[in-house]
């Protein structure tokens, strides 16, 4: 009698294993693969570099004072500031439109327009007085903007310009894009030294920025993080535009390698 109760006790610990195992089989997965797409989308921690390099210039906007010297032809000659249409008024040209264009590319039209006047003229367009440095946010933060350096220095103290980290940011992957001084664009990870909670705050206060500075804040659980921060880096010529374009100030352009002789 006590080996038919032992025999039965085992048969009854038998089943329990095989429901167990049947338990894990059909529910775990789904976990499981919930888990590994968010684990999947770290970003990694060496820093992008862009394959081309790039020069940056500077584009006039409204409220920048700028002289036009025309050589020899002084009464045409003006000191004048970019009017919130974003024109300009000369002698000779009446209005002429400046935002959104570089210094060569305003003194290539305005060369041009007095050709058609003047023979010969040699024109140059010099800034007299330009916004002071910005540094720019986006991603998941309260609202995309440009910031004056002088009020950011660092990544932390831009991000709370731009009204801080929304609930769905993954603040411990923020980045900074920069371009070099040998024409290279970069997404550096912010460092996260310290480790545990506290780290990505630590490592934002110690980000030091630099003018036009890009602080990316990507979204938590978004596979399409590395992607856009490939798309900053490899194009961001078309990127820009797209994500910060109303808020940016300079341009992008591509440098074309000279051949060696």
């Amino acid at each position: 009698m006590e080996g038919g109760k032992s025999q039965f006790s085992r048969s009854n610990f038998m089943l329990k294993v095989i429901l167990s195992c049947l338990s894990v089989l059909l529910l775990i997965p789904g976990c499981v693969s919930s888990r590994a797409k968010v684990s999947q989308i770290a970003v990694p921690a060496e820093v992008v570099q862009s394959a081309a390099r790039f020069r940056k210039e500077y584009v006039w906007v409204p409220g920048d004072q700028l002289e036009v010297f025309v050589r020899r032809v002084p009464e045409v000659s003006r000191t004048v500031i970019v009017r919130p249409d974003g024109f300009i008024t000369l002698p000779l040209l009446n209005d002429v439109k400046a935002a959104g264009l570089t210094a060569g590319e305003l003194k290539q039209f305005l060369t041009k327009s007095f050709a058609a006047r003047l023979a010969e003229p040699e024109v140059t367009v010099i800034a007299v007085q330009v916004p002071q440095p910005v540094v720019y946010v986006i991603g998941e933060v309260g609202n995309s903007l440009s910031v004056p350096l002088r009020n950011a220095p660092t990544a932390i103290e831009a991000i709370a310009y731009a009204g801080g980290f929304r609930r769905s940011a993954k603040s411990e992957a923020t980045a900074i894009i920069r371009l070099g001084e040998d024409g290279y664009i970069r997404a550096i990870p912010v460092s996260n030294a310290a480790g545990g909670q506290p780290g990505p705050v630590i490592g934002l206060r110690s980000a030091i920025l630099q003018p036009d500075d890009i602080v990316f804040v990507p979204e938590s659980g978004r596979s399409q993080v590395n992607r856009f921060l490939d798309d900053l880096v490899n194009r961001p010529l078309a990127t820009l535009t797209g994500a910060i374009g109303v808020y940016v100030n300079f341009r992008l352009i591509r440098v074309i390698a000279e051949q060696q002789r």
